[in-house]
C-alpha cells in the first residue's frame, strides 16, 4: 500500500486546481502584466504601503511627503505642507487661520465677492475632495494693493485640520 501513496501525480494535479480557485489573481500568469506574479501572495499585496486601500474616492488623492502635514479634520486626507505656510495671522469663520501657497485634494467653489478685515476680496470656497467638507478658501483677487500677495493663495482654517503626521 505505502508504494501506491509514493507517486506525488495527485497531489501535483490537485495545486493547479485549488489555487486558481483561492487565489483569482493567478489563473493564467502569461497573460498578466509582467509585475502580476511577483505580487501573486494576497497578503503581500494588502499590506505594500503603496497599493494603499482600493476605495472608490480615494484613487486620485495626493499624499504629501513632509515632516509636517495638515490634513482634513473630518477624515485625514493630506491637504497641506507646513511649509507651504506663508502666514499665521488670519482669522476664518472658526478662529484661527493659515495662509498657504498651495493645497491638495480640494474641490473649488465659485468666485465671490466679499468685504474682509483687509478689503474687498474675490474669494471661492474650497472643500475637501475626499469628504466635501468646507475647509477655507482661495483668493482669486484683492482689491487693495497692499493685499495683492493673497491672489492664489489658500487659507485654511486651524479648527478644520488636524495633523496627519
Amino acid at each position: 500500500h505505502s508504494h501506491q501513496l509514493q507517486p506525488p501525480d495527485s497531489p501535483r494535479q490537485l495545486d493547479p486546481n485549488t489555487s486558481p480557485a483561492a487565489e483569482p489573481s493567478l489563473p493564467n500568469p502569461s497573460s498578466a502584466p509582467p509585475s502580476q506574479p511577483v505580487l501573486a501572495p494576497n497578503e503581500e499585496v494588502s499590506t505594500s504601503p503603496t497599493s494603499g486601500p482600493r476605495t472608490m474616492g480615494l484613487a486620485y488623492n495626493t499624499y504629501l511627503n513632509s515632516s509636517k502635514i495638515y490634513g482634513c479634520k473630518t477624515c485625514k486626507a493630506h491637504l497641506a505642507n507646513h511649509e507651504d505656510i506663508i502666514s499665521r495671522n488670519f482669522r476664518g469663520q472658526h478662529g484661527k487661520a493659515y495662509l498657504f501657497h498651495s493645497v491638495v485634494n480640494i474641490d473649488t467653489g465659485a468666485p465671490n465677492e466679499r468685504n474682509m478685515t483687509t478689503g474687498r476680496h474675490v474669494v471661492r470656497d474650497i472643500a475637501c475632495r475626499q469628504c466635501k467638507e468646507t475647509v477655507g478658501w482661495k483668493y482669486d483677487k484683492a482689491y487693495e494693493p497692499s493685499e495683492k500677495y493673497k491672489e492664489g493663495k489658500f487659507i485654511l482654517e486651524a479648527e478644520l485640520l488636524c495633523n496627519v503626521t
